[in-house]
């Protein structure tokens, strides 16, 4: 039974990280951070969500 309480516990933890993680990405960025984006121009890593080359993909 405890195996049963943490496999639960686990997956609704997952299930919650998922779907904020969803929400999240559908939230659109205010017009007053968009000039903090240009920042990101010089950064090396492509998966972050803020990469104008994941910005692109998105629209």
């Amino acid at each position: 039974m405890p195996y049963l309480i943490a496999g639960l516990y686990i997956a609704v933890l997952g299930g919650l990280y998922a779907l904020f993680y969803v929400l999240n990405q559908k939230t659109p960025v205010p017009d007053n951070c968009k000039d903090i984006l240009v920042a990101c121009s010089t950064c090396s890593t492509g998966s972050c969500g803020h990469n104008p080359a994941q910005l692109s993909k998105e629209n």
